[in-house]
């Protein structure tokens, strides 16, 4: 083996296959970044199709003109050996493009091309060919508005203020007729959650017509900044308690109190200005037998953005009829005339039981000494006489008679 080696042709031929197998791994090294995904190719002939999708287009064209009818992105179809196909789908170090360099303003259809892609790879981009339209390019100044998004979860309270806008105008350039169409200029602005103004910083801008399209032109600057400004105006304002429905027999309210007489709203300065009082929702008297606390929902106008609190208890008060009866009050004989005496036939007829019927609140305090029971025995001649008993008592109370007269003897 040895001796077979030291010939020198040998060596030649072994030399000679080495060189060649270094060339070929240089030259796959600088057609390709991925050096040692082509060397896998020298030893792999499987096959493999990737699709990647939205591909920046680049488009050529002379300064002076501005174009349309450029997609944003194409889709690019790569098949080839899974190596070639893998590293170039992964890295996307190509460039789509559509160039317009030579041509002047008008329409045409263009193909779109590519660059940076290996030739051992069979490439499709949908779409194939575009219609585009070449103009002189114009440029305008347009002041930016602002615009909310989620306004109805601004914290509850708040409201928005005009905002205000940094720079506030912005140079557009486009075609004459993207710039004759511009209708306005937005910056949108979330904010959902704010409670303070605030400043946000580099909002997009973005460009329509009067129907509301998008259109696509250079901005500059593409973003501003906004100055949100939020208001949470606000008052104090009482609260009318109502009720519908009435009491059920021998109920009387006495008091209806809510614990807070007054209620925080928050709604616009104007709206906030003809506002006096916030109503409860209806308390139904029917349900009342006793005292008792009630927990009730203000009414939330339509133009009312908060209420704090929106609920309130409210304590009512009731007072119950009731009836008691005083056994054997005197009855007392007035205006005797001289020189009669007067006496009452029977010795029980002297007093008589007396039913009393009123609310708790006044006949609690009632006793036999507030009623004054009496008959009237004045310009009587001698003899038995049948007088009505009269009674006094305080008023507000319901007087019930065990008997309606009495029989006295003048002598």
């Amino acid at each position: 083996m040895n001796d077979w080696l030291n010939k020198p042709w040998v060596i030649r031929v072994i030399s000679l296959i080495l060189a060649l197998l270094i060339f070929t791994v240089i030259r796959f090294d600088n057609q390709d970044s991925n050096g040692d995904a082509l060397r896998l190719d020298l030893f792999s002939s499987s096959q493999e199709t990737q699709i990647v999708n939205d591909v920046p287009i680049n488009v050529k064209l002379d300064d002076k003109y501005a174009v349309s009818g450029v997609p944003d992105t194409a889709t690019i179809t790569l098949e080839g050996t899974v190596s070639v196909v893998q590293s170039t789908a992964t890295q996307r170090n190509f460039d789509v493009f559509v160039d317009l360099e030579d041509l002047e303003p008008g329409t045409y259809t263009v193909p779109l091309e590519y660059e940076g892609i290996s030739d051992r790879l069979n490439v499709t981009i949908d779409p194939e060919v575009i219609e585009v339209t070449i103009e002189e390019r114009a440029s305008a100044e347009f002041e930016v508005k602002v615009d909310y998004t989620n306004e109805n979860l601004l914290a509850p309270g708040y409201e928005l203020q005009e905002a205000s806008v940094n720079p506030s105008t912005v140079k557009i350039t486009s075609s004459k007729s993207v710039i004759d169409r511009i209708s306005v200029v937005k910056a949108f602005v979330d904010v959902e959650g704010i409670q303070e103004s605030v400043e946000i910083e580099d909002v997009k801008i973005r460009v329509y017509d009067s129907e509301g399209n998008e259109l696509s032109a250079r901005i500059e600057p593409e973003t501003v900044d906004v100055m949100i400004n939020v208001d949470n105006p606000n008052k104090s304002v009482p609260v009318s308690v109502q009720t519908t429905g009435e009491t059920p027999d021998g109920i009387k309210i006495t008091s209806i109190t809510p614990n807070k007489e007054e209620v925080q709203v928050f709604a616009s300065e104007t709206d906030l200005e003809g506002l006096t009082e916030i109503e409860t929702e209806a308390i139904d008297l029917s349900d009342i037998n006793e005292d008792t606390s009630i927990e009730v929902n203000l009414n939330q106008l339509e133009y009312v953005r908060l209420i704090n609190p929106n609920t309130i208890r409210v304590n009512i008060k009731v007072d119950r009829e009731i009836k008691t009866t005083f056994e054997d009050v005197s009855i007392e004989i007035k205006d005797v005339d001289n020189p009669y005496t007067a006496s009452f036939v029977e010795e029980t007829s002297g007093a008589v039981d007396i039913t009393v019927s009123g609310y708790e609140s006044k006949l609690g305090k009632i006793e036999a000494s507030d009623l004054s029971v009496s008959v009237d025995a004045s310009d009587l001649n001698p003899g038995k006489h049948e007088l009505p008993i009269d009674i006094s008592a305080p008023e507000g109370l319901n007087i019930s008679l065990a008997r309606e007269t009495v029989t006295i003897r003048i002598e």
